[in-house]
């Protein structure tokens, strides 16, 4: 079975179920992302992927967007 990486971010700008979903979208789009889940009352994002993702690779992917990623923790889960 492969590894999956999971990281959960920090996510600010966010105010609606809207911003979630564009949040959601932009994220899900960048390669070797497997699943993004987004918690608005949280201001949270859990990003799993099949393999590391550099930090500046998902700020890019929300550049230009309002919205602002920052890690809080790594695991790894088997």
């Amino acid at each position: 079975m492969e590894k999956s990486i999971i990281h959960s971010y920090h996510i600010g700008g966010m105010s609606c179920g809207g911003c979630v979903s564009t949040v959601k979208n932009k994220l899900s789009a960048v390669p070797r992302v497997t699943s993004v889940k987004v918690d608005l009352e949280k201001k949270q994002a859990e990003i799993t992927s099949s393999q590391a993702i550099e930090a500046d690779t998902l700020k890019e992917a929300l550049k230009n967007s309002g919205y602002t990623i920052a890690e809080l923790k790594a695991e790894i889960s088997l």
